[in-house]
């Protein structure tokens, strides 16, 4: 678990987990919030080597101000074999998203001879993941490494056409209609009912959280009761809890800060304001309000039913933490092992325009990598770019082709 500035605020989910009660076993079958494609098989012929490449280009930058461009993110997760055979766990991966395209995504296992097949999966929900499946021995130890180059843009605020009233009712994990819960959103939803304003007081009403209690599990409600304002999933199960109770729609999302910090993942919350989702941190370490998307990558979007499998036990994870948002196991014979068990980071890697065009032309690419599973040269060519115009240029020889 990787604690940083705010220190108290930002602690993971997994790494709780050994020390509350609800991380236990789960049997096959249990465990998915909704469907999951058969997906992609990914082609890995030198992906080892682009992974080595784009994880040592992303350590080496220097530590910059977020803005467009490009960016870099990594992780990885340390699991072990429960029993032998071969067995199946499903990890998030970079979104495409309004103001961010992922360019190449690369898996590394160590050992290799442990890597079965490796498939881009598509959720119920819309969200990619990464599904691996593992063979090896009972008690052997497997390292996953991942690293991806990831276009930001910032590009005009438009109307979102998606239904936000889904977002309004009360869920396992999301308890906006708890009576304690209903009159705190009184208490702190300003008289106009400004959305912003009311996610202002929210993120203050949760910075000045006092523990008077251990916590149990990270659902909006237990947290409320503990009064502990140090776990980063639990905040935003509040914040969305009390939004909703106050008539906002309101989603929390799992997303790596591009800070270059080290830490498990990082949940803020979206609610729904003049057309369109906005972003906040009701943790504090991402600053403003709406939040600069250029400041995060977003690796999953929370579903209502991801929600609702919150409070249902699940191998090494927390009670109250929303599924599919960092690492899942499909099956009881892998679990979490050693210190180092899962993190992920991210910073800028490249500063330059994107125009819309650029954009359009990393969408296009993205997603024949979602469908073929072969990254093509250019798109690696295009994720080591320092410019506009030599990043453009790699990515419109796809297009042409």
């Amino acid at each position: 678990m990787f604690l940083s500035i705010p220190q108290i605020r930002i602690a993971g989910c997994f790494a709780l987990a050994a020390a509350m009660a609800g991380g236990g076993g789960c049997r096959k079958g249990e465990l998915s919030s909704g469907r999951l494609s058969p997906g992609t098989v990914i082609d890995r012929t030198g992906m080892a080597e682009l992974y080595r490449k784009t994880a040592g280009a992303i350590a080496s930058a220097p530590i910059q101000a977020p803005g467009q461009g490009s960016a870099g993110a990594a992780g990885g997760a340390r699991v072990k074999f429960l029993r032998s055979g071969l067995h199946e766990l499903i990890i998030a991966l970079p979104q495409s998203d309004r103001n961010q395209v992922p360019v190449t995504y690369a898996l590394a296992v160590n050992p290799e001879s442990a890597a079965g097949e490796f498939r881009l999966r598509t959720r119920g929900d819309g969200n990619v993941v990464a599904g691996l499946r593992l063979e090896g021995e009972r008690d052997q130890e497997i390292e996953i490494r991942w690293a991806a180059v990831v276009l930001v843009a910032s590009r005009p605020a438009g109307a979102d056409s998606s239904d936000p009233g889904e977002y309004l009712r009360a869920t396992a994990c999301v308890q906006s209609g708890d009576k304690k819960i209903r009159s705190l959103a009184r208490q702190l939803n300003p008289e106009n009912g400004d959305p912003t304003a009311y996610a202002a007081a929210i993120q203050r009403f949760i910075t000045g959280m006092r523990q008077v209690k251990p916590p149990i599990s990270l659902d909006a409600a237990g947290i409320l009761e503990s009064g502990s304002n140090w776990i980063c999933t639990a905040n935003a199960n509040l914040a969305a809890a009390l939004l909703r109770a106050g008539g906002v729609p309101a989603r929390s999302m799992a997303v790596i800060p591009a800070t270059g910090q080290r830490m498990e993942m990082h949940r803020i919350v979206e609610y729904f304001s003049r057309g369109r989702w906005q972003a906040f941190d009701p943790s504090s370490l991402l600053p403003g309000i709406p939040v600069d998307p250029a400041r995060y990558l977003v690796m999953s979007r929370t579903t209502i039913a991801d929600e609702e499998a919150a409070m249902k036990p699940r191998m090494g994870v927390s009670r109250g933490v929303p599924y599919g948002q960092e690492l899942e196991f499909l099956d009881g014979g892998l679990a979490f092992a050693g210190r180092d068990f899962f993190w992920t980071t991210a910073k800028p890697q490249a500063r330059f325009e994107v125009g819309e065009e650029a954009f359009s032309w990393a969408e296009a690419a993205w997603s024949e990598f979602l469908r073929t599973g072969r990254l093509a040269p250019d798109q690696i060519r295009a994720a080591a770019a320092d410019d506009a115009g030599s990043f453009s240029a790699a990515l419109s020889n796809i297009v042409e082709e």
